[in-house]
């Protein structure tokens, strides 16, 4: 005997879908776009792009996105926060050297800016 399924359809429009300038996050349907073209992102990369919009314009010290994104208790190098932000900016970012959105605000952490710093390309 097959057994069937009636999982619960996703309502769509309850899952927030978080903006800040030129990239948007689909949570619910787990897509990012940058400058209106769809960015691929890695399960920890998205989800640190999530804390980042969460907290838009509110700087999140390293301790607080350890935790968010790989849980309470992370014992591994605070280093690699680093390696995935510069994924991030490398991904969303129209110069990735001059960080217009996700700015290093040094001895803190870092800030997911809405307001770009460079104006858009046309």
């Amino acid at each position: 005997m097959s057994e069937t399924h009636n999982w619960p359809s996703w309502q769509h429009q309850d899952v927030p879908v978080l903006t800040a300038g030129d990239v948007e996050m689909d949570i619910g349907a787990r897509t990012v776009s940058a400058n209106g073209q769809p960015v691929s992102l890695s399960r920890q990369e998205f989800r640190l792009l999530q804390a980042l919009l969460e907290h838009l314009d509110q700087v999140m010290t390293t301790e607080e996105l350890l935790t968010s994104v790989w849980g309470p208790g992370y014992l591994g190098d605070p280093s690699t926060l680093a390696v995935y932000i510069l994924r991030l900016r490398t991904k969303l970012e129209r110069r990735p050297a001059a960080t217009q959105h996700i700015r290093t605000i040094r001895g803190l952490g870092y800030i997911f800016d809405s307001t770009p710093a460079f104006p858009p390309r046309t």
